[in-house]
């Protein structure tokens, strides 16, 4: 049985993964920071904000927060493709 012949990828590919990877780790990270601190400086509980009716607000520091995860796993992503061969998989 023939071993399966490892496709190379181009320069500018791994380039552009790598770019785009570190940028997507630093953004999603800087929404999460901002999330953090935001909630932080936020003087109320997660009951206290519902019973207040400040549904908007938790839902946009979900938004953001979900925002941040996603960008920040998707960066991981690219970066990890960027710097692994396929015959490290």
């Amino acid at each position: 049985m023939a071993a399966s012949k490892i496709e190379r990828r181009s320069r500018a590919e791994i380039d552009r993964n790598y770019f785009f990877g570190d940028i997507f780790i630093r953004a999603g990270a800087a929404a999460l920071v901002a999330v953090a601190l935001i909630a932080a400086a936020t003087p109320f509980s997660l009951s206290d904000a519902v019973a207040e009716g400040m549904v908007g607000y938790i839902a946009v520091m979900a938004g953001f927060g979900l925002f941040g995860i996603v960008v920040l796993l998707y960066g991981r992503h690219l970066r990890r493709s960027a710097t692994h061969w396929d015959k490290d998989d």
